[in-house]
C-alpha cells in the first residue's frame, strides 16, 4: 500500500504542460539544451517577407531531401529544411518563448520562464577618493540605481552566470572607474554627474546588451555624499564585526 501511495504521490507530481505569460519570456530544454521553436503568431508582413527569402532560397538549392537536407551548398547559415525538403527560414525559429502553452515530456524536457518587465535596481553604494593634494583629498561616497529589462533570455541564461548579480557587479566596477580623477569640487557640479551617468551607460551597452542579452534603460546616480568615517576602538584594535563603535558624518554634495 505504501509503494502505491509513493507511485500516486509522484505521478502526481508530474508536470506535462508549463503556460508562458504574456509577461513572460520561456526557454525549452530537451536533454540540457535549449531547443528552438517554432514561433507563433508571426504578423502578416513579416510573414510576406519570410515567404518571399524563403523561395528565393529554394530556387538557388533546390528540393533537398535525405542525406543531404543539412549541407546542401548555398544553403544559408541559420535556415532548416523540413522532411519535405522546404527551406525556412531561421526567423520562423526561436530559442526564446514567446507567450503561450507548451506541453513536454517530464524528465526529459523543461521550461523555464522568467519575467521580461522592467526592474529598477538598488545597486548600493561606492566610495571613491578625490585627487585634491594633501589633507584636501576626500572621500566620495556614490549611491546608484539602475533600470533595465531582459530582452533576450536565452543570452541572459547562458551568457553570463546569475544575471542579476552580474550587472549589479559590473556597473558598480564601471561606476568605480569612471568616477577615478575628479576633484572634490567637480563632484559638486551636476554636469558631472549627467556625464557619469552616460559614460556608465554607454560602457555597460558594450557588453551587457550586446552579450547578456539585458536591455539599459536608465543610469540613476541618487546621491552624493562626503563621507567622514571615524573609528574608536580603544587602545585595543578590534574588527568592526567584533562591536566597535563606529561614527559617520556625512554631507550631501548633490541634492
Amino acid at each position: 500500500m505504501g509503494l502505491i501511495q509513493e507511485l500516486a504521490g509522484m505521478v502526481g507530481q508530474l508536470n506535462f504542460v508549463a503556460i508562458v505569460h504574456e509577461y513572460e519570456q520561456g526557454l525549452y530544454f530537451r536533454g540540457g539544451v535549449v531547443i528552438e521553436r517554432r514561433v507563433r503568431g508571426i504578423k502578416a508582413g513579416d510573414l510576406a517577407e519570410l515567404v518571399a527569402e524563403e523561395r528565393e532560397v529554394q530556387t538557388k538549392v533546390g528540393r533537398l531531401r535525405g542525406a543531404f537536407r543539412r549541407r546542401a551548398p548555398g544553403l544559408p547559415e541559420g535556415y532548416q529544411v523540413t522532411w519535405s525538403g522546404r527551406v525556412r527560414h531561421p526567423h520562423r525559429f526561436s530559442k526564446v518563448l514567446r507567450p503561450g502553452v507548451y506541453f513536454h515530456l517530464p524528465f526529459v524536457e523543461h521550461i523555464v520562464t522568467d519575467s521580461r518587465q522592467e526592474r529598477v535596481l538598488n545597486l548600493g553604494f561606492i566610495s571613491v577618493l578625490t585627487t585634491d593634494p594633501g589633507p584636501d583629498c576626500r572621500a566620495v561616497v556614490i549611491s546608484c540605481n539602475l533600470r533595465y529589462e531582459v530582452m533576450n533570455l536565452y543570452r541572459a541564461y547562458t551568457a553570463v552566470y546569475d544575471y542579476e548579480a552580474s550587472l549589479r557587479y559590473h556597473t558598480l566596477s564601471i561606476l568605480a572607474q569612471k568616477s577615478l580623477g575628479k576633484r572634490y569640487g567637480d563632484w559638486q557640479e551636476p554636469p558631472t554627474i549627467a556625464a557619469l551617468e552616460r559614460g556608465v551607460i554607454d560602457e555597460l551597452r558594450k557588453i551587457v546588451t550586446d552579450k547578456w542579452g539585458l536591455k539599459i534603460h536608465q543610469v540613476y546616480i541618487t546621491d552624493v555624499t562626503d563621507a567622514r568615517i571615524f573609528k574608536f576602538v580603544g587602545d585595543q584594535p578590534m574588527a568592526p564585526s567584533m562591536g566597535a563603535n563606529l561614527a559617520v558624518s556625512s554631507t550631501p554634495l548633490v541634492p
